[in-house]
């Protein structure tokens, strides 16, 4: 099966698999967002903004394999 392609921007980084921006999720079907955070141990809070191929999409939309995914976390600083 089509891995999902996975990217990462911002702080958060260092809470997914081996700190990487890009890596691939593996699914067994479709996935939601919020189960695919869960799955990689990462707290859904963290995460500001999906897209997904391209379009912006709540955490509870579904991925479908071969899907392109970019999580964005809420900006750092103060």
């Amino acid at each position: 099966m089509e891995p999902i392609k996975v990217s990462v921007r911002g702080h958060v980084i260092k809470y997914f698999p081996g700190e990487q921006e890009r890596f691939e999720f593996v699914s067994e079907g479709p996935i939601s967002i919020l189960d695919m955070l869960k799955a990689l141990s990462v707290d859904p809070l963290l995460i500001m903004m999906v897209n997904v191929n391209g379009v912006k999409q709540p955490k509870t939309a579904m991925l479908q394999p071969g899907d392109d995914v970019l999580l964005f976390s809420p900006p750092a600083g103060g």
